[in-house]
């Protein structure tokens, strides 16, 4: 019988590829003809996504990344994560990487009934290293001020070849954090409850978006996550300066996709216009074909008037929806005012208000005014009262989960036939 090392290389590399991350890092210790056989599988499970902060070594590690030759091509989605210092140590609270969690469950690292490694709560017994606090808080603060971190992420994002999308989130623990809470005892904050928290934010995504423009490239998406548990960003932490602005238009953004997690209800000025800041944002994007927005607390019909009668992207081709209560009317004058181009579109949680129309009469224009290839519809309601599908022909209903229309015009009659509501559509 043939030893490990005797399998051919290509049977050698097959099984790397289908071992777990904590078994395939072993396997690379086994010599140094496994070790190089392995690199292709580490790159797509550690380098196809990399999660960093926006502080000095986190984003040197992601330069040095850029420039090999195996784990700079491999990343695709770049993920910049808000972790960050305040004035005051986060003291006694819970910190969270939601995201970790779901990642470690995904690739078995996760085991029930074990503490999750990605949650720590620290007691009032923690001692800080104020010294390295302040002199990492300075770095900080260095950083944002003088522009630093826009040089370093150009410089990376132009390097990798093959980067497709960019995400902006706090649902992970990016590289560099562990390392920097064990030089100062607390952890980073990562929320945006305070108005230090705010200010960076704010900062963070103004050198992303410079950057991006700077670095000149082809981006698919970019995805603004941050909050999407608790309330997501306001839209007038996308309001930018204006010299910046002139700087995005003299270098204009190539973006296919965007997607938004907003929260009209966490503005950071209680005088801010919403609907223009947000609709300023997007059509800062001229060549959008795709744009997905959320409203992480549901938008009680105070905004979305003015959304559906202002925006138009004139080569959208994808519009999804989530968490708005709005008429018929509504969304059908969003939806017409993209009928040249509009192929897709997805509503999730989406509530059609009483005596504000019917979803059947909607899917009704959809059928007959526009070319839609595919709907899809999560979780909607009418009046505060769950959808329903019956089947033609059937008594059973089905909840609208994953319920998708992508057939011709009898699929988008037999769905509206097959509308029902409240009460398990009976």
């Amino acid at each position: 019988m043939p030893t490990l090392l005797q399998l051919p290389n290509e049977l050698l590399s097959l099984i790397a590829c289908e071992l777990n991350l904590r078994s395939l890092l072993d396997f690379r210790l086994a010599s140094r003809h496994l070790n190089a056989l392995s690199l292709p599988a580490i790159s797509k499970r550690r380098f196809e996504i990399r999660y960093v902060m926006l502080q000095q070594h986190s984003l040197e590690n992601l330069i040095e990344i850029s420039r090999h030759r195996v784990f700079g091509p491999a990343l695709k989605t770049l993920t910049i994560c808000i972790d960050h210092l305040t004035e005051q140590p986060e003291y006694g609270r819970t910190i969270w990487h939601w995201g970790d969690s779901v990642r470690m469950y995904e690739e078995g690292d996760l085991i029930p009934g074990v503490p999750d490694p990605s949650l720590r709560e620290d007691s009032e017994e923690v001692v800080v290293n104020r010294p390295a606090y302040e002199r990492l808080l300075e770095d900080q603060k260095f950083m944002m001020e003088s522009g630093l971190n826009t040089t370093y992420l150009t410089q990376a994002i132009a390097a990798f070849p093959n980067l497709e999308t960019v995400v902006v989130d706090d649902a992970f623990k990016p590289w560099g954090a562990a390392a920097q809470e064990r030089q100062t005892g607390v952890p980073m904050a990562n929320g945006i409850e305070d108005l230090d928290s705010i200010e960076f934010v704010v900062q963070t995504l103004r050198g992303i978006v410079l950057a991006i423009a700077a670095s000149n490239i082809s981006l698919y998406e970019l995805d603004i996550a941050i909050g999407r548990l608790e309330g997501g960003i306001s839209p007038d932490m996308l309001v930018f300066p204006r010299p910046v602005l002139r700087y995005i238009q003299s270098h204009p953004i190539n973006l296919t996709s965007l997607c938004l997690s907003v929260s009209p209800r966490n503005r950071t000025h209680p005088n801010s216009e919403l609907v223009g800041e947000l609709l300023g944002f997007i059509t800062g994007f001229p060549g959008l074909q795709r744009l997905s927005l959320e409203f992480n607390y549901r938008e009680e019909h105070e905004h979305f008037p003015a959304i559906s009668q202002t925006l138009r992207l004139p080569g959208l081709r994808y519009l999804g929806i989530d968490a708005v209560q709005c008429t018929e009317s509504e969304l059908g004058t969003l939806l017409l005012g993209h009928k040249d181009s509009l192929e897709e579109v997805s509503f999730s949680l989406i509530n059609i208000i009483s005596e504000g129309g019917s979803w059947q009469s909607l899917l009704a224009t959809m059928r007959d005014e526009l070319s839609i290839r595919v709907l899809t519809m999560e979780n909607c309601l009418s009046a505060d009262e769950d959808v329903y599908y019956r089947e033609r022909g059937s008594d059973d209903v089905t909840y609208l989960k994953g319920f998708e229309i992508s057939g011709p015009r009898q699929d988008w009659t037999d769905a509206i036939n097959g509308i029902t509501i409240g009460n398990k559509g009976k």
